[in-house]
């Protein structure tokens, strides 16, 4: 029989602690399909002989999307519950990985041409943005909804670090399985894995918490018009700097790796997937290890995050081979790593339990924005400008994200230690 909700604890210790692992585990699955492409996209890319450009349209065609989504299903989730969104957002992101999969196969294969092939892509990836990225902001307000506010920056650092496991594990799959079954079968099986987290969570994630009944309206308008709150504000400006930082990192990375040590489109792949693999390693060791050692505030975080960003682009410009390249996306990686759980813990703190869902969706939408501009304004500058130009972007953006959470009043207001438990 389902235990009666209790306000004061919406799930005990142990029913708490395994639900947050089911959701490590299925955000660690989309995560390995969504960082894949950061491997597979330019290798691919050039085999079909299109321009660089072409592969900063999909990410920003998906992100468009994104951005604008995440704040509905973050709302809705307030509604209708986080569980129904989680699932709904897991099966759209398989769903868009089997689409993706079969556009891959029609431009290798010759079925349709090199374009074709992109605009099919990008319509896959349209489905991820618009309906997949239901999962992110849900589960990120189941976990608010069960943490007391001392306790959200560092569970919330954990849930993200799942994203970033994902990033490790995709490439490095990518970089073993690719060359041996081809892209289409690879996309075939990450979907598998997603749809069977779909199910693992309709058949064992506890949600005792009801849905919040409101009448707030779903338009996507009136939810960005939170973002100008002046409790969310100042972390929503943050975030949206520090993953454009990110993107142009990500977007660049594996074209960069080739052009700067002369590799064809495998080896490229290869070499591209391994420092990929360890700057998401430093990402989680930065989330799952710095972050509760460290204690720190939401503006210490967000301020490491920043310097260090800064300072890791400034050894990308100087990078004299491919252990140094590798060794500065370590450090934007890491960096990025306490940014993003500061500004995510920070905002989520700095709202009332019953904004848990869209404030979750404002903070995830600032991943859409940053890939919105991000791929197609770094690769451009790359195409354009010269190899070093997305990086000297990258670090003038950190140094004033550093500024803006060093100094901003609203980022100060919620360092102080909270002392009201939400749970006993």
């Amino acid at each position: 029989m389902t235990p009666l909700y209790d306000p004061t604890n919406p799930s005990g210790p142990r029913q708490r602690t395994a639900a947050f692992r089911l959701l490590f585990i299925c955000l660690m699955a989309t995560g390995i399909g969504n960082n894949m492409l950061f491997a597979i996209l330019p290798p691919l890319a050039r085999q079909l002989a299109v321009p660089e450009y072409w592969v900063g349209a999909i990410y920003t065609v998906s992100a468009t999307l994104f951005m604008t989504m995440t704040p509905i299903w973050g709302a809705l989730s307030d509604r209708r519950g986080r569980k129904p969104l989680i699932i709904f957002g897991l099966w759209a992101f398989a769903g868009s990985t089997l689409m993706f999969g079969a556009a891959a196969w029609a431009g290798e294969s010759g079925w349709v041409p090199p374009l074709a092939a992109i605009f099919a892509m990008a319509l896959a990836r349209t489905l991820f943005g618009s309906l997949g990225s239901a999962t992110n902001p849900a589960a990120q307000a189941y976990v608010a909804d069960r943490t007391s506010p001392e306790e959200r920056t560092e569970a919330l650092a954990g849930l993200t670090a799942a994203f970033g496991l994902g990033a490790v594990i995709g490439p490095t799959l990518a970089a073993a399985f690719v060359d041996i079954v081809g892209v289409p079968i690879f996309m075939v099986m990450i979907s598998a894995s997603v749809a069977v987290s779909a199910i693992a969570v309709w058949k064992f994630l506890p949600e005792q918490t009801p849905p919040r009944v409101q009448q707030r309206p779903l338009n996507p308008l009136r939810q960005f018009g939170f973002a100008a709150d002046p409790r969310i504000a100042p972390f929503m400006m943050y975030g949206a700097v520090i993953w454009i930082t990110q993107s142009l990192s990500l977007a660049t990375l594996s074209f960069f790796i080739m052009d700067a040590l002369g590799l064809d489109e495998s080896q490229g792949l290869q070499m591209s997937a391994i420092a990929l693999a360890a700057g998401a390693g430093a990402l989680i060791v930065a989330q799952l290890i710095v972050i509760p050692a460290l204690k720190a505030s939401p503006r210490v975080l967000m301020s490491l995050g920043g310097l260090i960003t800064a300072l890791g682009s400034g050894v990308m410009l100087i990078a004299p081979n491919y252990a140094g390249i590798v060794f500065a996306y370590l450090m934007t990686s890491f960096a990025f790593g306490l940014a993003r759980s500061g500004f995510v813990g920070g905002a989520s703190i700095a709202v009332t339990p019953e904004e848990q869902g869209r404030a979750a969706g404002l903070t995830t939408a600032t991943a859409g924005l940053g890939f919105i501009i991000g791929p197609v304004g770094g690769l451009m500058m790359y195409h354009q400008l010269g190899h070093h130009s997305p990086y000297i972007a990258a670090a003038v953006l950190s140094i004033a994200a550093l500024a803006l959470a060093w100094w901003h009043p609203g980022i100060a207001r919620v360092t102080a230690p909270v002392t009201v438990k939400t749970e006993p």
